[in-house]
This record gives C-alpha cells, sequence and structure tokens, in this order.
C-alpha cells in the first residue's frame, strides 16, 4: 500500500513572495525619488522667492498665487538671460553721472520737474544698456532680476510721477523726495553696474534731498 503524502508547491510560493517583494521594492524607489524631486523643486521655488526679497511679494500680489508668481520670475529670468546688455563706455558713465547730479540740484527749486527728468533719464541709461523700449510694467520686471532691491523704490516713483502728471497739487515736497530716492537708487544701481570701466568717482550716491531743502 502506497501512501501518497502532499508536498506544497514551495517553488511558487517563493516565487510569488520575491515578485510581491520586488514590486513593494520598486514601489518604494518611486516614492523615494518622488519625494526628492518635490523636494528640490519647492527648494528651488523657496531660493527664487528669497532671492527676490519683497519684489516676490508684489509678483503673488499681481499674479493671484504663489505658483503663478514662480511661473512669473522663471520667464522674467529667461527674459533677462536673452538680452544684449551693453558695457558703457568711460565717457558715457561719466555723462550720466553729471547729468544726474544736475538734475538732483534741481530738485531744491523743482521737485516736481526733477521727479520727471529722473524717471526719463533713467529710462535713457535703460535703453542704452540693452533694455528693450516698452510698457513700463515689462521693463520693470526685466529690472528686477538683477536689482531686486532697487525695482521696489522705482515702482513707487513711477505711482507719485502718475500722481505730478494727473493733479501735481495732490503730491506733497516729501512724497516727491521719497520718489526721487527710488529713481536714485535705480539710476545709481544701475550705473554701478554698467562694466568694468565704470569708477567709483564717476558717480555720487544719492546725498539727502532733506539738506537741500
Amino acid at each position: 500500500m502506497f501512501v501518497r503524502t502532499f508536498e506544497p508547491p514551495s517553488s511558487g510560493i517563493r516565487t510569488a513572495t520575491e515578485g510581491a517583494t520586488m514590486i513593494i521594492g520598486v514601489i518604494v524607489a518611486i516614492a523615494i525619488v518622488a519625494v526628492a524631486v518635490i523636494g528640490a523643486v519647492e527648494w528651488n521655488r523657496r531660493r527664487m522667492r528669497e532671492s527676490f526679497g519683497s519684489e516676490y511679494d508684489e509678483v503673488v500680489r499681481q499674479e493671484g498665487s504663489r505658483r503663478a508668481a514662480d511661473r512669473e520670475i522663471a520667464r522674467r529670468r529667461r527674459a533677462h538671460a536673452k538680452l544684449d546688455l551693453r558695457t558703457l563706455k568711460e565717457e558715457d558713465v561719466a555723462r550720466f553721472a553729471g547729468d544726474w547730479r544736475r538734475v538732483q540740484e534741481s530738485f531744491v527749486d523743482d521737485p516736481a520737474a526733477a521727479v520727471g527728468e529722473a524717471d526719463a533719464m533713467l529710462l535713457q541709461l535703460a535703453r542704452t544698456r540693452g533694455y528693450p523700449a516698452g510698457d513700463e510694467e515689462t521693463l520693470l520686471g526685466l529690472l528686477s532680476v538683477p536689482y531686486r532691491d532697487a525695482v521696489t523704490g522705482y515702482r513707487e516713483a513711477g505711482k507719485v510721477r502718475r500722481v505730478l502728471e494727473s493733479d501735481a497739487e495732490s503730491a506733497t515736497t516729501e512724497d516727491m523726495r521719497q520718489a526721487f530716492q527710488g529713481y536714485s537708487g535705480l539710476f545709481n544701481a544701475m550705473l554701478k553696474d554698467s562694466g568694468p570701466e565704470v569708477r567709483e568717482s564717476d558717480f555720487s550716491e544719492t546725498r539727502s534731498l532733506e539738506a537741500q531743502r
């Protein structure tokens, strides 16, 4: 009499177990990669936000969300990278610096006119450097890439200038002083960054307009 014993299909069970383990391993690996990618993206976004300082908050306000602001800042950087910015000649730097001092000194006698001239001179410097002609917001966006700390003052100065254009009596002398300083901050930053030929003696930092009243 033969007794037939049952032997479990151990090889099949082992194969199934190994397959399940492999699948779990793949899932875990994918999850780790996903977490790493998400972390890298968030780190890049945080670095972008920090690099734009207070300007980032303004972009968020304009775009409506952080994600949209991140896309806008990335777009600005790509656009700025395509610019063919020119180095100013030494005589051009001296000319711009001299004209700026003249406008600055005229603030005492006619602050409204000085603010208007400051705006025009800043635009002229930007065009000479190679920034494209266009609307003010487009230019501001491009300038915000290298001059994130100065464009805030430039934006506020533009608001005062527009008030002066519509109703000159509604802007105070203090408003115009702040506006001129806003223009001056960006103008000096651009002039100083115009190239290796620029010397510290070619331009002067904005003097306090309070002392000139």
